[in-house]
């Protein structure tokens, strides 16, 4: 037992000098490790840049968010359509209008800035249930920039011109049980977030992962440069050597 327990010691502390010797040759912060293959290897994880580099695209990027949230409002209507467009080949979007609702235990909703917001959050709910992301978009996109002057139906209809094809539906579930069911899935949604939950929003999950409030605040402001960054690791040519 005792030889076992040497050589097992032995083993850890080699484990533990090597890991030191690690941390001690990297002194780059984390954000800058897959920028080459010379940062790669200085901080000894050329694998696992190069699995990143060689992932299955497109980036997932989930959005939660509600839709009488200023920020949010903000980031809609004057960033989120120009990030779509211009990356439209390496993200996968997904938008939750649910942010800080309740369901409440009889199983109604209310919504953090009153019933107006949980009117607009169901209907898009409908309306990305039914119509494809850049149809769904670009109608949110106008909703929440008319959503400033005028109420949930005058919106609707003004910006309807960019889901004409699913209007009739996307109607039905508005005026139905099925736009609450959708709100209440939107619930489940943000409930499942990990490993940090949804506790403000506009919130950022990339690729299914929730980052800290402060990880996520630079995320929603740098979003355009990190996907610049992606895009250009993505076609680094470096690999493992």
């Amino acid at each position: 037992m005792v030889i076992s327990w040497n050589k097992y010691s032995s083993l850890t502390f080699l484990s533990i000098i090597f890991l030191i010797h690690i941390i001690k040759s990297c002194d780059i912060p984390s954000d800058l490790w897959c920028d080459s293959y010379e940062s790669a290897k200085r901080c000894d994880v050329i694998q696992q840049c190069d699995r990143f580099r060689r992932m299955k695209l497109p980036i997932k990027l989930s959005l939660y968010y509600e839709a009488l949230c200023p920020y949010c409002q903000r980031f809609i209507s004057n960033h989120l359509g120009i990030i779509y467009n211009q990356f439209r080949g390496l993200i996968e979007l997904e938008m939750i209008p649910w942010g800080n609702s309740k369901l409440l235990q009889n199983g109604t909703i209310r919504c953090n800035h009153g019933s107006i917001e949980c009117n607009a959050n169901k209907l898009q709910s409908c309306v990305l249930e039914y119509a494809k992301m850049k149809h769904a978009l670009a109608f949110i996109i106008c909703f929440e920039r008319s959503l400033n002057d005028v109420d949930v139906e005058s919106a609707f209809r003004h910006c309807s011109g960019f889901i004409r094809n699913h209007y009739a539906r996307i109607r039905r579930c508005y005026d139905s049980e099925r736009g609450t069911q959708l709100q209440r899935k939107a619930f489940y949604h943000t409930l499942s977030a990990s490993p940090n939950r949804i506790s403000e929003v506009p919130y950022l999950l990339i690729n299914g992962y929730s980052s800290n409030p402060d990880s996520n605040n630079l995320n929603i402001h740098a979003l355009q440069l990190l996907l610049k960054k992606w895009k250009r690791i993505f076609r680094n040519n470096y690999s493992i050597k």
